[in-house]
């Protein structure tokens, strides 16, 4: 039996994805984990691979087609197989900014679509508009969608203001009218950005350069870590504790254990299985987060931010209470080094995130949560600090976690006992 390898979701608001280039045709063998294709987000290029092993049996779309994600692009079964394809394979027809529009698929044995009764002319006329039949209410007897609901409804599509599902919801979550937004994607299509551009009251003053200075555009990257941290301030109510975490007796378990094992766990390794520990013991945290709800993620996928050339990525560890530390550690480092060079595998969406600015020498700052998560975790730089114990004055260790959180899920209390919690365990590490 086929299955349908689709696109992948990387980053919880990508809309859409191109394939960059295809590594098989239809025909070849493939085994499970083969590269399939190479395809390229907003932010960074990734492989698709196959999950099973089998024959391409169809590649839906050309190499430069934009495909909306957890789309079909390709189907795998056993040779000679005899497969009905649900989806036409057509060419991309829309702007760079657009997504290839799914076509409904249609029984023709039966003249039903998804157990809809329909007529002949009515599946036709659909087809031609690529509509949906499921959408469309029928007249006809016991409900038949006839030649007139079809079109009807064409009618009524082109008065509405076309726009991506995400830009629909963004609009809608943050009470903007969906109507008065400007579109710039294909045929005035509003797209995401758009409804950034109308969240904020206050807009920046386009700068025109003077002789003398030095103009650096934004790469598309970079763009899209601004789109993003910029809705996440004006959506989310952000607040912000913190915590002094005494690790003298932590560096020193580290730097046994490396040295007795000829490893190299680090500082962030600690911290991200700690934070993975501590998680399991509030849920809450590791969730996300709308204007309506919270949804406690069953799965603890902790994204570790890292610096580019291009921009800020966050690449995922998943799993990662199941994982020891020398897991953690093999897994952080690939993920850096597949993130310079602008490669991300996310297999799984993150759940919480941690961005370390501690190597920089920084104490402490104010980090912002990467929405829809609900949380994200500050770590400072290790310093020596004077405190009193007992009756003694002692040197220590010592650094600082911050917790930013989303005050519609989580209040001060609760995030206060998670990072306790999560300084307990970093101090007592064994």
């Amino acid at each position: 039996m086929s299955i349908a390898i689709n696109m992948p979701q990387v980053g919880q608001d990508i809309e859409f994805a191109k394939i960059i280039e295809w590594h098989v045709s239809e025909g070849d063998v493939v085994n499970e984990g083969d590269i399939l294709a190479t395809v390229e987000s907003d932010k960074a290029s990734f492989e698709v691979e196959t999950t099973e092993a089998g024959t391409v049996l169809q590649l839906l779309f050309r190499e430069g087609d934009e495909v909306a994600v957890l789309k079909p692009i390709a189907y795998i079964g056993q040779k000679d197989e005899i497969f009905h394809n649900e989806i036409e394979k057509t060419p991309s027809h829309f702007g760079k900014d657009e997504a290839k529009d799914e076509i409904s698929s249609f029984n023709k044995e039966d003249g039903k679509s998804k157990g809809l009764f329909s007529s002949p002319s009515a599946r036709r006329i659909a087809k031609e508009g690529n509509l949906e039949l499921s959408e469309i209410k029928g007249s006809g007897p016991n409900d038949r969608i006839v030649k007139k609901d079809v079109e009807d409804y064409l009618e009524l599509k082109k008065s509405e203001k076309k726009g991506t599902p995400l830009a629909k919801i963004i609009a809608k979550e943050t009470g903007i009218n969906f109507d008065s937004i400007q579109g710039t994607g294909y045929g005035g299509r509003v797209m995401k950005k758009d409804v950034f551009s109308s969240i904020s009251s206050v807009k920046s003053a386009k700068l025109k350069e003077i002789p003398g200075d030095q103009v650096v555009l934004f790469l598309k990257a970079r763009k899209r870590t601004a789109e993003r941290l910029s809705f996440s301030k004006l959506t989310i109510p952000h607040y912000y504790i913190f915590s002094e975490v005494d690790v003298t007796n932590t560096l020193k378990w580290r730097k046994t254990t490396n040295t007795n094992l000829g490893i190299k766990i680090s500082v962030n390794d600690i911290i991200i299985k700690s934070t993975a520990e501590a998680l399991k013991k509030f849920p809450e945290m590791n969730s996300w987060v709308d204007d309506e709800k919270m949804l406690l993620k069953p799965e603890i996928n902790i994204g570790v931010a890292v610096s580019t050339l291009t921009g800020l990525l966050v690449p995922v560890i998943p799993d990662a209470d199941r994982l020891n530390l020398i897991e953690i550690n093999n897994q952080s480092r690939k993920n850096a080094e597949d993130a310079r060079q602008g490669i991300i595998r996310m297999d799984k969406p993150g759940t919480f995130t941690i961005s370390n600015l501690g190597m920089y020498g920084i104490s402490r700052f104010l980090p912002i949560i990467n929405p829809p998560e609900c949380a994200i975790l500050s770590v400072g730089a290790v310093e020596k600090k004077v405190v009193p114990k007992d009756d003694e004055i002692i040197i220590i260790d010592s650094l600082t976690l911050g917790l930013a959180c989303d005050h519609r899920a989580v209040d001060g209390a609760k995030a206060s006992e998670f990072l306790s919690c999560l300084k307990e365990i970093i101090e007592n590490i064994s």
